[in-house]
């Protein structure tokens, strides 16, 4: 039988505290308060034989938060309702947070029998069946017992166990998470944390980290029910011996998970349904109190629809923290108003780090009604499609959706299998990119291109970095090599070093500026090294506008006639390709015959200035064929 945790709600005085001592033979309320007031006011735990743990939650108002904390990870509610007083507000109160929370199995008893008849007992079990008509109480057996005489106690403890030993296992993810709803300290073992593991499995000497204070710690030692174990799993209660902490930097509500796997985040995208009992419609950027996992958190709702959510409505909202958590998705939640503490509402966790928005446009809104009716699969392919920007591995997909390697493998197969992805396999390397999404931006690419062309005529190609610039700046570049890799290899790009042109683009010359063209051309050849700036040219050419021949010039240093080297930021000097290449070999004769060069010895052999001489230089030790060192220059390549 797996492991079951069983969580008893119910008003105060209902006799909870009694009844799990008569089950198990142990006394939950552990604190020297509550034995002295005979009232739970904090969470006390039980175990009924080696694999049931029975939670006890406080029954008053005033310790709901407690109670929150204790019913956010179980198998079983335990409804119990007192025969002498019959459903009461905490009675309702604690049946609507177990809806809320999702627990889909119950049981409810019905305590101090022997205090009241028969007609009596028909009497409350009429009005429970009122209470817990239409939800998962519904068919839920009912147990009449006396603390007291011990009466229905034996049948109540073998339906117990009967009922879980048939509940089907939880949903691994495999990677370890547990809130915590305990820490305590004893005297030479150090801090230890107390809680229900969710997923995964835990081992002592492995690493955790603590969230959300984002502390990586140790784990010394590990007991389940009392007994060390070499190993925790999901759905044990578990007490955690950790190394590295004081108690002090420990709370009740913080997360203990896997590295790397969790963030903290102050916001959250939720899906919120507020009880038919809430006295009011909820208003936008109303300051609530959010019961996740074992926390409770001050926050502010922000409804994206632009509409006040109607009580027994559902809605799409985003909580603003006061601070962090650290959830998962589908992660259920318990929403209280701030004052007075009433339950109005709870709902699922869609997005642990999302975009701060007032409202949700169409798209999103879509997306999020989509991720709300979601299994695993299709969640995997809306983050691929999220984040189409980069480049997916089985690796990434773990820690990003806090799922074990083997089940991200596992997942992106499926939805390559159904082609709802592509793959890329680099011998080394798995990657995986949204399909639709990646020949969107293909397409974006190539009209990009068709447009700088049709702009730019006298260009031949866009740079790389405009391109990322101007259409995905956000995207990773191992990403956007392998788009443009794929478009390439398909024949409809050319790529040349950093200029990318539509394939068969070439810069074309009019006749009147081919004419022109070559006189520039010859201008330049016989300038050698020492050519005119852009102004001196078009005194040469007796030119009155200077943009057509400012066209022109880009034409043919895009065309590899001239090349344009930078003296600085929007100054630069112009040279006929066929002189760079000519001052090219002069400086390898002399580095070569010499070794090494002063600045002024090379400047003699080009007979040119410290002004030309300079960038040309510069070029080349850029390139990669000379190096600097002092005001020398050596050839930093065999040639």
């Amino acid at each position: 039988m797996r492991h079951t945790v069983i969580g008893s709600a119910g008003h105060i005085d209902h006799g909870k505290s009694s009844l799990l001592l008569s089950l198990t033979g142990i006394d939950p309320d552990r604190l020297k308060e509550e034995k002295e007031r005979e009232m739970t006011t904090d969470l006390g735990f039980v175990f009924l034989g080696e694999d049931i743990t029975i939670i006890d939650v406080p029954g008053h108002e005033k310790f709901i938060k407690n109670m929150l904390a204790g019913v956010s990870t179980l198998d079983i509610g335990l409804l119990v309702i007192a025969a002498d007083d019959s459903v009461m507000p905490q009675t309702i109160e604690h049946f609507e947070i177990l809806q809320l929370l999702g627990i889909r199995q119950g049981i409810i008893v019905i305590t101090k029998i022997d205090i009241v008849d028969e007609d009596w007992l028909e009497l409350v079990k009429e009005d429970i069946r009122e209470l817990t008509a239409g939800s998962f109480f519904e068919d839920a057996p009912i147990y009449p017992v006396s603390n007291r005489s011990g009466a229905g106690i034996d049948e109540l403890r073998q339906a117990i166990i009967e009922i879980a030993a048939e509940l089907p296992a939880r949903s691994d993810k495999g990677i370890f998470r547990m809130w915590i709803d305990r820490v305590f300290t004893i005297k030479g073992a150090g801090t230890i944390v107390a809680g229900t593991a969710l997923s995964g499995e835990l081992k002592p000497g492995d690493r955790v980290d603590l969230l959300p204070a984002e502390k990586n710690l140790r784990v010394k030692k590990i007991q389940v029910h009392n007994k060390p174990q070499e190993r925790c799993i999901i759905g044990e209660r578990a007490a955690i011996n950790l190394m590295g902490i004081e108690v002090e930097g420990v709370n009740r509500g913080d997360l203990l998970a896997a590295p790397g796997y969790y963030k903290p985040s102050y916001m959250l995208n939720v899906k919120l349904r507020l009880l038919k009992s809430c006295p009011r419609p909820l208003k936008n950027r109303t300051r609530v109190r959010l019961h996740l996992g074992t926390a409770e958190i001050l926050c502010r709702l922000v409804t994206l629809e632009k509409q006040n959510i109607l009580p027994g409505e559902e809605g799409f909202v985003q909580l603003r923290l006061e601070s962090p958590a650290a959830p998962d998705v589908g992660d259920l939640f318990v929403i209280r108003e701030y004052s007075p503490g009433r339950t109005i509402g709870g709902g699922e966790v869609l997005e642990t780090h999302p975009q701060k928005l007032k409202y949700l446009p169409d798209d999103k809104l879509k997306r999020l009604e989509t991720l709300a009716e979601a299994d695993p699969l299709q969640i995997l392919e809306h983050h691929l499609r999220e984040y189409h920007l980069r480049l997916h591995t089985a690796e990434t997909v773990s820690r990003e959706r806090a799922i074990s390697k083997e089940e991200a493998e596992k997942q992106l197969q499926t939805l390559f299998d159904r082609h709802d992805i592509l793959k890329f396999d680099d011998s080394s390397i798995v990657s995986f990119v949204h399909r639709e999404e990646f020949q969107k931006s293909r397409e974006e690419i190539k009209r990009f291109l068709r447009e700088f062309h049709a702009g730019n005529p006298m260009r031949a190609g866009a740079r790389k970095s405009e391109l990322k610039t101007k259409l995905f700046a956000k995207a990773d570049n191992a990403f956007l090599g392998r788009l443009l890799k794929e478009i390439q290899d398909a024949g409809e790009i050319a790529i040349r070093g950093e200029k990318i042109s539509v394939a068969g683009f070439s810069v074309e010359f009019s006749s009147e500026q081919s004419e022109l063209k070559d006189k520039i051309a010859k201008i330049y050849f016989d300038s050698a090294f020492q050519t005119p700036e852009f102004e001196e040219l078009l005194e040469i050419l007796q030119a009155n506008k200077p943009e057509p021949i400012r066209e022109i010039i880009t034409g043919m240093v895009e065309s590899g006639i001239l090349v344009e080297l930078g003296v600085k930021v929007g100054k630069s000097l112009i040279f006929h390709s066929k002189r760079i290449e000519e001052a090219r070999q002069i400086v390898i004769e002399i580095l070569k015959s010499q070794g090494e060069a002063k600045f002024f010895e090379i400047r003699e052999k080009l007979n040119s200035t410290r002004k030309f001489t300079t960038p040309i230089l510069t070029h080349f030790d850029n390139i990669g064929l000379t190096k600097r060192i002092g005001d020398i220059r050596v050839l930093a390549i065999d040639e």
